[in-house]
């Protein structure tokens, strides 16, 4: 045996425990084996989502940060409310620790997106090598029809968070593009006096059109995430063999499947003498 034949290297500082690793990575990777596809289109699906899994967790882990500090802020506002100074002339205003990591945040999750587009273009040659979602949307109608469950999935989260998204980090990337004058891509707190309702008003950390830097980290890790793990599973459920399906695991049971949410079994016509996997009577 040669020494260091064998090399042991840290790719991320999460394991399975987090719902991207477990359902990206080993939960994907039974369903790619199974699928009816070259070894060379397995590799290239194995080595995308891992690659999306590097990015999205990079993400997260900046995202829940921010997160953090910014329910600190709120949290300490609670409990001193405003402060003020020389008799109400001077305000306090709170600030949030590494709020400008939120640009990191969105270069990662858009990363993610990227990479995404490789997995497409095995299945559905779009001609598109960045995440331009809208014409990947218009090829796949084009390719599979308007009531295909792969277009309406891009269609539907195309138009409820997918383009607001990618507008953010363009901003961030061409901010003359996007960024009316005299706005920046991200505001922290502010605290000004409201006369009609004779209080001071506190307002929140906000993209330069008025989303809540909050509320989009908390949804977007959720919502790249999942996306991305039912591209995978459509394209891969029409590449599976013909005895073979993908079911999705129910929530209260996918403890129970190493935090898998898709897993494959035989269709109903083909299982074996006496066995129910479904436990039905």
């Amino acid at each position: 045996m040669t020494k260091g034949q064998f090399k042991i290297q840290k790719l991320m500082d999460v394991g399975t425990s987090n719902p991207i690793v477990a359902s990206l990575t080993i939960g994907l990777h039974d369903i790619v084996q199974m699928a009816q596809v070259s070894k060379e289109e397995k590799d290239t699906i194995n080595t995308v989502n891992l690659e999306i899994v590097q990015n999205l967790t990079k993400a997260e882990k900046i995202g829940l940060q921010i997160c953090g500090n910014i329910e600190t802020v709120m949290s300490d506002l609670e409990k001193t409310g405003v402060q003020t100074q020389s008799f109400d002339r001077c305000v306090n205003v709170p600030s949030t620790e590494g709020l400008d990591d939120v640009r990191e945040f969105l270069k990662y999750g858009k990363q993610s997106l990227q990479e995404l587009v490789k997995i497409i273009n095995l299945f559905c040659d779009t001609g598109c090598t960045n995440p331009r979602y809208d014409k990947i949307c218009a090829k796949l109608k084009e390719a599979y029809g308007e009531n295909d469950s792969l277009f309406l999935l891009v269609k539907q989260d195309h138009d409820g968070w997918l383009k607001k998204f990618l507008d953010l980090r363009n901003a961030d990337e061409h901010p003359e593009q996007y960024i009316p004058e005299g706005k920046k891509l991200y505001s922290d707190f502010d605290i000004n006096w409201s006369e009609p309702h004779q209080k001071w008003v506190v307002g929140f950390p906000h993209f330069y059109e008025g989303t809540s830097v909050y509320e989009l980290i908390k949804t977007s890790i959720h919502n790249i995430f999942t996306f991305a793990e039912e591209i995978n599973i459509l394209f891969l459920g029409r590449k599976m063999p013909q005895m073979v399906q993908i079911c999705k695991v129910p929530e209260d049971q996918q403890a129970g499947w190493g935090g898998r949410r898709y897993v494959t079994q035989l269709k109903p016509p083909f299982y074996p003498k006496g066995v129910n996997p479904e436990g039905k009577a």
